[in-house]
């Protein structure tokens, strides 16, 4: 590679003193670097704004930051999408996560074109029903697509059906309908299996269900999910990657189902997912 795009998460204490270090190993190794318009860290680079990468000639994205970084760097990128490359300088970092140690390695094979690219699948959801007699549609979601109970403090009730076909009625505080990668954001925390990257598979997961016979699916990747709200005593939330929320009341139905688009997400070459997973969660410890 000879040029890419960089995106930082500011708001990190370390983001000023990372970025010049990453700055400074692109441009030893000859590739030209543009910042993101919307970082105002004082770095002499060329800028723009992130969804204007790729017509400036950047052939990837470097995302400093942690998770939530990679999320808001995809909903931008998505009209020009670019692979995104994860530098971690948040806390858990699934998304982000090349760490420190290695952001000389990481350097050296976007510049050599020697990494390795998964393609992540996205969800498309819409909304409609007595609330959207128009029905709108939410950004696509990398992670998951949530319908939770807001600012209530009771539980609500919702009929999930799958393909047309009635699955259940849940009495819950919300369901998470997360994406492969999703599986180890917020459906993880809420007891949901864990799902590699590559697997082409969704999870429907119910949040504090009020049974304890209530279990996630796993579901092939190509299924429609519909979630329609039949009791809630105030609005509940729809939100797609914990952003975009819009209200759902009672007669509401979000209809959720794969993306048209994916998001290249750019690896080390060789790295081992189980490491990952052994890092982040700690396994193996006591």
């Amino acid at each position: 590679m000879k040029k890419i795009g960089l995106i930082v998460n500011t708001e990190k204490p370390c983001a000023a003193e990372v970025a010049t270090e990453v700055v400074g190993l692109a441009t030893s190794l000859g590739m030209e670097v543009l910042l993101d318009a919307e970082c105002k860290l004082p770095l002499k680079l060329s800028a723009c704004r992130a969804d204007r990468f790729a017509s400036a000639g950047a052939e990837a994205a470097v995302v400093l930051g942690g998770d939530g970084t990679m999320l808001d760097a995809a909903r931008r990128l998505s009209a020009a999408p670019l692979p995104m490359m994860g530098l971690n300088i948040g806390s858990l970092g699934y998304l982000t996560c090349v760490e420190r140690s290695r952001f000389g390695e990481a350097m050296a094979q976007l510049h050599d074109g020697t990494f390795d690219i998964s393609m992540r699948a996205t969800l498309s959801a819409e909304l409609r029903g007595p609330s959207y007699p128009t029905p709108v549609r939410l950004p696509d979601a990398m992670n998951d697509v949530v319908v939770s109970r807001g600012a209530s403090g009771t539980t609500v009730e919702l009929d999930v059906a799958v393909d047309g076909l009635p699955v259940s009625h849940f009495l819950c505080d919300g369901i998470i309908v997360a994406t492969a990668t999703g599986s180890t954001a917020y459906s993880l925390s809420a007891g949901g299996p864990i799902l590699l990257p590559d697997t082409d598979a969704l999870v429907v997961n119910m949040i504090c269900p009020h049974t304890l016979t209530s279990r996630p699916l796993v579901l092939r990747n190509s299924v429609t999910v519909s979630i329609r709200a039949v009791a809630c005593k105030a609005a509940m939330i729809v939100s797609a990657d914990g952003r975009d929320s819009r209200p759902m009341t009672v007669g509401d139905e979000i209809t959720i189902r794969r993306g048209e688009s994916n998001v290249p997400v750019i690896s080390l070459r060789c790295s081992n997912p189980w490491d990952v997973m052994r890092r982040k969660l700690r396994w193996g410890g006591r």
